[in-house]
């Protein structure tokens, strides 16, 4: 017990950097000591230089740079050298167990002198020689409050956005005092996140930003008890890709070709999204236009998926009908209408998309009718007596963001073939991908804008893409 216990004062005696990287601190995959990075050796160090005065330190940088490997290195030195209890926190998008935490407990397991003297549960880790405790903890305000902990870690804090996220990242204030001659310590690491939503994390990088640089070789800030790491841009990319400029620029240029401008704006710039960029290019809706495609004429045996967008005053209605073609692996536009209806000439839904609908009925072979139950729930009950197969798919975030990014796949890889039309070209147009912490969905640029064609398109092909991926109607 005396050896371990001079082990852990010379541990807090070294620092994070110099245990990380000896024998007894962190063991990579090759069964070696970790070599860090020069911006996580620089974060480190500046924190390691002020220790004494910081209750918070920021990390922000771009995606896939080692962040949270940075966060995990001084969480679990503090939980080794500083015993007492530490905590792993989840962000709103996170499961309990955070990335940072299971970092932790992979590299205890790959520590031989750690696997012998740690107790290791399933969200708790033990350093049985002092009793100090590593614990993932839920987004539970309620569960956090009270605790009299040394560390919080909190990692990709960016998805702190939910009321129950906040209220538990407040409970988790780093209490007063110090211990071990050092006060209590919240880590944060994350890119940026989403204005309007990623407040949290937002407020504590302006914070940072707002104080005194104290690195010349690095963008480090010191206010009062925060410490902030900022990079950004193209110097980020520079400086923090783990590998050669060769293959950074080879990554970054794949990265900005497969994702959304936002995306890359937020996941490889570390820059902050307003969430709201064009759905569709006009260009990719243009590939999949075929000039000599035409509405298909009734087929008895054709078999149709149908989306259907309805609106009685405001918006327009759209009823859009897409087959699938087995041979070339695409869905086809094969019929729609679209209607307009106004506050002094209000849509008659059963004569208009009522009428549509049973002609297609008549026509082809109906596989499949999906509709918002909110202004179809008449018109669905008499049409499903008349035989025909309607499926509510309520227009929820969650189906929005399923059915607009199945959308976007099939045209950006030209697995959808549609026939030249102006309106729906127009739609396509004024649709937008609104980009949240739960995901991204189709909206439109402006209220005054339609966009219902696209969404009846969306429904009818999340129809025909998951009825032939499984063999059934998979309604969320």
């Amino acid at each position: 017990m005396a050896k371990i216990n001079d082990l852990v004062s010379k541990w807090r005696e070294i620092g994070p950097i110099a245990w990380a990287e000896g024998p007894y601190g962190w063991i990579n995959d090759d069964r070696q000591p970790v070599t860090l990075e020069p911006w996580q050796r620089a974060a480190l160090a500046a924190w390691w230089e002020y220790r004494e005065i910081l209750t918070i330190l920021a990390i922000s940088n771009i995606k896939k740079t080692g962040k949270t490997f940075a966060n995990a290195i001084l969480t679990g030195w503090r939980w080794l050298a500083l015993p007492g209890e530490h905590f792993c926190a989840a962000n709103d998008l996170d499961q309990s167990a955070g990335r940072q935490f299971s970092a932790i407990a992979d590299m205890v397991r790959r520590n031989p002198f750690l696997r012998d003297n740690v107790t290791s549960r399933k969200e708790q880790l033990i350093f049985t020689p002092t009793g100090s405790t590593l614990t993932a903890l839920a987004v539970d305000a309620a569960g956090n409050a009270g605790a009299n902990h040394l560390t919080v870690s909190h990692t990709e804090a960016w998805g702190i956005v939910y009321e129950a996220g906040v209220r538990a990242f407040e409970e988790l204030v780093p209490p007063p005092g110090k211990r071990w001659g050092l006060p209590a310590l919240r880590i944060c690491d994350s890119y940026a996140g989403f204005e309007g939503e990623s407040n949290t994390w937002h407020t504590l990088v302006d914070r940072g930003l707002k104080g005194k640089r104290v690195s010349q070789d690095w963008p480090i800030y010191l206010n009062g008890g925060l410490l902030l790491f900022h990079i950004e841009g193209e110097e980020a990319q520079a400086r923090c890709y783990r590998g050669t400029p060769e293959e950074a620029a080879i990554y970054y240029a794949d990265q900005r070709s497969s994702l959304r401008p936002g995306t890359y704006q937020r996941y490889h710039e570390n820059q902050r999204s307003s969430g709201s960029e064009a759905f569709i290019k006009l260009d990719d809706w243009d590939n999949c236009t075929d000039p000599e495609h035409r509405p298909i004429l009734p087929q008895p045996y054709l078999e149709l998926f149908v989306g259907v967008d309805a609106s009685i005053k405001h918006d327009s209605a759209a009823v859009l009908a897409i087959t699938y073609d087995r041979e070339e692996s695409r869905a086809v536009l094969a019929r729609h209408r679209i209607w307009q209806p106004t506050a002094l000439d209000p849509l008659d839904i059963d004569a208009t998309l009522g009428a549509f609908l049973r002609e297609l009925h008549r026509g082809y072979r109906l596989r499949g009718v999906l509709y918002d139950p909110y202004q179809m729930h008449d018109l669905s009950t008499r049409l499903r007596q008349e035989g025909l197969p309607m499926q509510e798919y309520p227009q929820s975030v969650s189906n929005l963001t399923t059915m607009g990014q199945n959308l976007y796949e099939l045209i950006k890889a030209k697995n959808l073939l549609i026939y030249p039309d102006t309106q729906l070209r127009s739609q396509a147009a004024h649709a937008v991908a609104l980009q949240t912490s739960r995901g991204w969905r189709i909206a439109k640029e402006k209220s005054s804008l339609k966009i219902d064609g696209i969404v009846a398109l969306a429904m009818a092909c999340i129809g025909a893409i998951e009825f032939q991926g499984h063999c059934q109607w998979l309604i969320r």
